[in-house]
């Protein structure tokens, strides 16, 4: 494509959109930035694009930010249902996610990784796999660095590797990965998506360019990681928890077995890549994302035992099932990345120990009734002995825990400082408090990263007694 002299509205400008316009103007299109916001760090940003020749209006929207454009490149922030946006299609105006345009300039395969909840440990469990069978990684994407710097930086690599949303899918047009991962779809972002099959949509929409000589792995464990798979063009290639014969890579006798070679020919050999007791992550879901992993380093013909080092020295991620500190007895785990009920499910599942969980922020739209239900069915069984609930959501979470029968074991607090106060004087030798908020974090926090910061710091000042 002749960028030259191209008119581009960049719509958001958080760390994509700010690295698309960068890009957009190197290649000498006419670039209009347009941001809602109107922080000081965003004046401070407008003003630099403005310094290098580009158009930028902050603090509001306009209709008129689409006259004589021809493309319109959106930030994730920026749902579908966006003013600008729906404008746009009317017109007939071209509305790209940043990966798309970074696709246009991408050389090497890519391996996309998308899913409600995993992503990110995922990708990362990849990348020290590819490594540890001596390839050459650039990890990119929704993971916090923008794909189109890295369609820059790909110079004597094997692949990219890239953590996709469901926001950064649901406006692409050609990007087509070599190899598509599906971890699972659950009940999330219902603040930026219309409804549920909205989100599967766009969850679909990794698998819509790809070939036959291209691979789509899916949860067979999960119902609607499977039904994304419907209709795929590419090879699908399953792993499971269970020894399932549809399942490439699965679960045997504690042991993790995957098919050699995997790749065309389906090789039906199994060998064993791991035991279970050497992955040292807490949590079914994390063995879930292993798997996926496995899957991965099997099709890019990275050996077992290379696999199986790679893993199990992995050491994890800050905010997912982090452990902080063991006070008197009681270990305190940040887990903030929890921003769905989903994720936070699977934190209270991770652990045998008696909980104390830490849940509340903002809801994104998202029922909290399967979460409460299943809280209330280990209180029963004495493994949650409180919950403390705080913030935006606070009620409405209270609300469904007693709807649940959780009853007088709920404490509302009105912060974090509280919350974690709260926690230890519940708590008693041999429990588990865990932040896993099962909301976003944007009432108090600006993100995920700041809350579970703020948890440590607070758990890390905590001095003896004081528990139960």
């Amino acid at each position: 494509m002749n960028w030259k002299g191209k008119k581009v509205l960049v719509l958001g400008l958080g760390v994509s959109g700010m690295a698309a316009a960068e890009k957009l103007h190197a290649l000498g299109a006419m670039v209009r930035a347009n941001d809602g916001g109107d922080s000081p760090e965003l004046q401070k940003e407008a003003e630099r694009l403005r310094s290098m020749g580009m158009e930028c209006h902050l603090g509001s929207h306009p209709l008129e930010m689409l006259e004589d454009q021809e493309l319109v490149v959106v930030s994730p922030g920026i749902a579908a249902t966006h003013p600008l946006v729906a404008e746009a299609e009317k017109r007939g105006i071209p509305v790209w996610s940043e990966i798309e345009l970074a696709w246009r300039f991408v050389r090497v395969p890519v391996i996309a990784v998308t899913g409600t909840n995993g992503k990110t440990t995922t990708v990362h469990m990849v990348d020290q796999i590819l490594r540890r069978g001596g390839l050459k990684v650039r990890v990119a994407g929704n993971i916090g660095y923008p794909m189109v710097r890295a369609a820059d930086e790909l110079e004597g690599c094997d692949y990219l590797l890239t953590e996709v949303s469901s926001f950064q899918l649901a406006h692409i047009v050609d990007f087509a990965p070599r190899i598509a991962v599906v971890l699972n779809v659950r009940d999330d972002h219902f603040d930026w998506h219309i409804d549920f099959q909205d989100y599967l949509r766009a969850k679909s929409r990794i698998w819509m360019n790809q070939g036959p000589d291209d691979y789509l792995i899916c949860n067979l464990d999960d119902e609607n990681s499977v039904k994304v798979a419907q209709d795929a063009p590419a090879q699908q290639v399953y792993f499971s928890k269970k020894t399932d014969p549809l399942a490439s890579v699965y679960l045997s006798g504690g042991r993790i077995v995957g098919r050699v070679g995997l790749g065309k020919e389906m090789a039906l050999e199994l060998s064993e890549v791991m035991r279970v007791e050497r992955f040292p992550l807490p949590g079914a879901h994390n063995l879930e994302n292993a798997l996926a992993a496995v899957t991965v380093g099997l099709l890019a013909g990275v050996r077992p035992g290379d696999i199986a080092e790679a893993l199990a020295g992995f050491q994890g991620l800050p905010h997912r099932l982090e452990l902080v500190k063991e006070v008197d007895g009681v270990k305190y785990y940040d887990d903030s990345k929890a921003t769905n009920p989903d994720a936070a499910l699977r934190a209270i599942e991770a652990f045998e120990a008696p909980l104390i969980p830490i849940l509340g922020g903002k809801n994104k739209g998202l029922s909290f009734e399967e979460l409460a239900g299943r809280i209330a069915l280990e209180a029963e069984k004495g493994k949650v002995r409180g919950v403390v609930v705080m913030g935006e959501a606070a009620e409405e979470l209270e609300d469904a825990l007693r709807r649940s029968g959780v009853g007088a074991n709920i404490y509302r607090v009105l912060d974090m400082t509280q919350a974690v106060a709260e926690a230890k004087r519940l708590s008693t030798r041999g429990d588990v408090v865990v932040l896993t908020p099962a909301c976003a974090s944007f009432d108090q926090y600006e993100s995920y990263a700041e809350r579970g910061d703020h948890f440590k710091e607070l758990v890390n000042s905590l001095g003896g007694g004081g528990g139960r």
